[in-house]
């Protein structure tokens, strides 16, 4: 009988965002209610999972949690909530990989590719991530020591600003969730 609240625990503009919105749409007019989606970024998630777990057990906060919230926060970081007891899981909503992604303007166009270059060019080569500790920033971290690559890390508050300067070659490489980056790679842009 009041609007519904969808946190969604990251900027504008990527994956879980995206999800968020459209669980919004559908679900607004399945109810007939309004929803409302907030971003609340920070933490690499945890602002808007610590205003989820603070919100009235009521039904009327929602939040889309996904893998930096409920399972990479929780493994390496101590948190101001728990990712099991203060939550309710309502429905699996969906899931997506991640992508590595380069400008076009490099010649990759693999992931062998991209080793080669990155051995090449090696400690001139920058990489965004959504911010440190989260999973754009530790896929990267992973494929670094599996490759023995240097590459230098660029945070940012979220996957929508790494997005950004990786479109305007500021970054060479991205790990983005595949929701956030398919328009931009059938676009060509990445």
């Amino acid at each position: 009988n009041r609007p519904i609240k969808i946190i969604a625990p990251v900027q504008p503009g990527g994956g879980v965002d995206l999800v968020g919105r459209t669980i919004a749409d559908r679900l607004g007019r399945a109810l007939g209610q309004s929803i409302v989606v907030e971003n609340q970024s920070g933490g690499g998630g945890i602002v808007g999972s610590l205003a989820t777990a603070r919100a009235a057990p009521d039904g009327y906060t929602l939040m889309v949690g996904y893998v930096g919230t409920h399972g990479t926060n929780p493994a390496v970081r101590k948190l101001p909530y728990d990712a099991v007891r203060d939550f309710t899981p309502i429905a699996m909503v969906g899931g997506t990989p991640n992508v590595l992604v380069v400008p076009p303007a490099l010649p990759i166009s693999t992931l062998r590719e991209f080793v080669q270059y990155a051995k090449a060019n090696a400690g001139k080569l920058s990489y965004g991530s959504a911010g440190p500790g989260t999973l754009t920033h530790l896929a990267m971290e992973q494929l670094k020591v599996a490759a023995d690559l240097d590459l230098v890390h660029i945070p940012y508050r979220g996957i929508g600003p790494a997005i950004t300067d990786i479109l305007g070659g500021q970054t060479q490489a991205l790990f983005p969730g595949l929701a956030a980056a398919l328009s931009h790679i059938k676009a060509g842009k990445m």
